[in-house]
């Protein structure tokens, strides 16, 4: 049987209700040279049984039996992404079990790394992201663009310094090329969410590229894995609870400077530095991870001023972010 030209990894976890629909969305795509890696995370509900199912209709469908248990979303994605690696895929795509697909999703995004790689080559990592509808459990809209809802965007200039804090690539949109896949596994134990990993190998070490529209229903249920409840329903609670978000706070500074680290060592084991744009990233991520790691309050200040370091999402109170890197001191180091 000859490779397909992409491999779609799917983890599911307790996804009964849903998971045909995304599924059969998937089954629906224009782009048909596909295959999809199942893994189940240790369900307890009937979603193995669906699984199985799914692989007995179609023959594009292989599900990834193991005994490694419930691993977490990033612990399954590592091992859906390892198994692709492995297979030799040569483009990988992420979906999620309740979401649903627009049609020609793997089209658009496959046109869009491909034209990339022509001009820039296969060696460099890549990784494509759309915007997404946000959806209630019956598919209605509750806004067209995850991003504006969330008050996220992509940006193309100083990637790296937006992803560092903050990011604004969701996973179950994303397709990413084999130079991106071979980078950036296997996963580091500090990463939080798959999808900021990759995101974070690809500005670091490649390109992040955008294709302007919503090519998926993103589906809120309330039991999403993250889920999304809108820029201002998140900024409401900052305020009713702001001991809640000066503790969490510092526990995102936390991971942020041990991903920084992760990237800083990445860098320095790639022989990738050949170009100004990764010298730019090395050069960045060790003034950061010193500033972090060994520097005192204005030395953090300084570091994420230089290097234009801050969350999209910062405002309207910007002075918080400031005083939350001022006052963080390592937990994590």
């Amino acid at each position: 049987m000859s490779l397909p030209a992409l491999t779609i990894v799917l983890s599911t976890y307790n996804g009964a209700r849903f998971l045909a629909e995304q599924i059969e969305s998937i089954r629906q795509q224009t782009f048909t040279d596909w295959m999809l890696l199942l893994r189940d995370d240790g369900s307890v509900d009937e979603t193995r049984v669906i699984v199985d199912s799914l692989e007995a209709l179609d023959s594009r469908i292989v599900v990834v039996r193991d005994q490694l248990g419930n691993l977490g979303p990033v612990g399954s994605y590592g091992v859906l992404l390892q198994h692709a690696a492995d297979r030799g895929a040569r483009y990988v795509a992420l979906a999620d079990q309740d979401d649903v697909w627009q049609a020609d999703k793997l089209a658009q995004e496959l046109e869009l790394i491909r034209d990339r790689e022509r001009v820039i080559g296969e060696s460099v990592p890549l990784l494509v992201h759309t915007d997404l509808t946000v959806v209630r459990e019956d598919l209605s809209v509750v806004h067209p663009s995850f991003l504006d809802f969330q008050r996220l965007s992509h940006v193309t200039q100083d990637q790296l310094s937006r992803l560092l804090m903050q990011n604004f690539v969701t996973g179950c949109t994303t397709v990413i090329n084999r130079a991106l896949l071979e980078a950036a596994l296997p996963f580091p134990k500090v990463v939080f969410m798959h999808d900021w990993w990759l995101a974070l190998c690809a500005a670091t070490l490649g390109e992040v590229l955008y294709l302007p529209r919503a090519t998926v229903l993103y589906r809120q249920h309330g039991g999403n894995a993250l889920g999304c409840r809108g820029w201002a329903a998140n900024m409401l609670d900052t305020v009713r609870r702001p001991v809640v978000w000066w503790l969490s706070s510092g526990e995102h500074l936390d991971l942020v400077v041990a991903q920084a680290k992760e990237l800083m060592r990445l860098m320095e084991r790639e022989d990738r530095l050949e170009t100004p744009a990764t010298r730019r990233s090395l050069g960045l991520l060790r003034e950061f991870c010193s500033a972090f790691a060994q520097g005192n309050a204005m030395d953090r200040l300084m570091a994420i001023y230089r290097h234009r370091i801050k969350p999209r999402t910062f405002l309207p109170w910007p002075l918080r972010y400031y005083l939350r890197v001022l006052l963080w001191s390592p937990r994590m180091a």
